[in-house]
């Protein structure tokens, strides 16, 4: 057989196995494909430096439960855009100046992720989220006026940045729906905001004794894992 034939079943070889892949990618079952609909739950654990978070925290992180849901809007090939919303929940706590202080931070967001799936039960995807973050801090004074806690409450616009990746484990029920791995990171932004923590007083405001613990900014690099169902 000569050389120019060898390239000829060659070609006539790898031809039929992409067709023979393309087949099978077309008659996966509809739980192992990118999901048009996707609920997901998990974990997200966020890292905030400097010292207006060091009273919430001795080791600079934020964990809290992560919820979205997602719908594709366009779908090209391998490529899809998804839109939806999210909620972030974060709480921390340490002890500040003797006493217990925490810090919650639930975030708001809208949601736009691009995705490429190279493989039917497999996808990468890019995430763009703005939103609404809502701020609680809380330091259990005792000694302040009225043996009331000392708090300060705040909203800021946020933004997260993150990149990841999701495998489907297997289907759930009916062929329809799967079981998706998804983890995730990136970068969340805020604005700072000036903590000072004051008593809730029925009587003037102004007279009551405040605690300045100085500027947090909440943002800097997290990571999510979350379970997800997709149909």
């Amino acid at each position: 057989m000569t050389f120019s034939r060898l390239l000829v079943v060659a070609a006539l070889l790898g031809g039929a196995s992409l067709a023979r892949a393309q087949v099978l990618e077309r008659t996966a079952l509809p739980a192992f494909r990118a999901p048009t609909w996707a609920l997901a739950a998990g974990v997200r654990t966020a890292y905030i430096k400097g010292a207006g978070f060091d009273p919430f925290s001795s080791n600079d992180a934020i964990v809290g439960f992560s919820l979205s849901g997602t719908r594709v809007l366009v779908r090209d090939g391998d490529l899809s855009l998804a839109a939806g919303v999210g909620l972030d929940l974060g709480t921390s706590s340490a002890s500040a100046r003797g006493v217990p202080a925490r810090l919650s931070l639930t975030q708001v967001s809208a949601l736009a992720e691009g995705r490429y799936q190279p493989w039917s039960r497999f996808y990468l995807f890019g995430r763009l989220a703005p939103g609404l973050m809502h701020g609680a801090a809380t330091l259990d004074d005792h000694t302040s006026p009225n043996g009331s806690e000392l708090t300060d409450g705040f909203d800021l616009f946020s933004l997260d940045v993150a990149a990841g990746g999701a495998f489907c484990l297997g289907a759930i029920g009916t062929a329809r729906v799967g079981a998706w791995l998804v983890a995730d990171g990136g970068y969340g932004w805020a604005p700072s905001h000036h903590l000072v923590l004051s008593p809730s007083l029925n009587g003037d405001q102004d007279k009551a004794g405040t605690l300045d613990l100085g500027t947090l900014a909440p943002r800097g690099g997290f990571f999510r894992i979350a379970l997800a169902l997709g149909y």
